[in-house]
């Protein structure tokens, strides 16, 4: 213990009959003197302005670690702190499903975010990939498909120049015999 708890706690025990060294009469000592008169009301305050930045692990956590220090609370205002705090269509669908406790809300949001974590993957990979072929079409001035063209394409063949010798080709296409 530290010093200040410490010396509480000698004085606490010399001064406490000792039919009242029980459990809930320390924590309510401990608490009445060490804990802030709003102490509750900051735990509130914090888990009502708590919300999911990242993977839904983490929110979990943290969510966790607060509501576990708030006493008295409903489990239908916990339910509804914690899905008001998800990303929104996690939040969506959380609702939806109507849970009836926290476990329940959790659960079905990690549900929800496995399950549509796999989509979001797959979109933000196909972003990717569009912005690096628009970098490369800048580049080049063309698209580049990252192979290079080696087959036979579209294009009229090359006349032999054995039979054009005496013709000559005209702006319009037209082959001119020479005269």
């Amino acid at each position: 213990m530290e010093k200040p708890a410490s010396g509480w706690f000698l004085h606490w025990s010399s001064t406490t009959r000792s039919e009242e060294h029980m459990w809930g009469i320390f924590r309510e000592h401990v608490l009445q003197h060490f804990e802030a008169s709003n102490y509750q009301a900051v735990l509130r305050e914090k888990l009502q302005r708590l919300k999911q930045t990242a993977d839904i692990e983490s929110y979990n956590g943290e969510y966790s670690a607060l509501i576990f220090r708030v006493e008295g609370m409903s489990m239908l205002d916990q339910v509804l702190c914690y899905a008001n705090g998800l990303k929104p269509r996690t939040r969506s669908y959380v609702k939806l499903e109507n849970p009836e406790t926290l476990s329940d809300a959790m659960d079905l949001a990690v549900k929800y975010e496995v399950t549509h974590f796999i989509d979001d993957t797959r979109d933000r990979q196909a972003r990717q990939e569009t912005k690096k072929l628009n970098k490369l079409t800048v580049k080049h001035g063309k698209p580049f498909k990252e192979k290079s063209f080696r087959g036979k394409g579209r294009f009229k063949p090359k006349t032999d120049s054995k039979r054009t010798e005496g013709r000559h080709v005209k702006a319009n296409c037209f082959i001119w015999k020479k005269d």
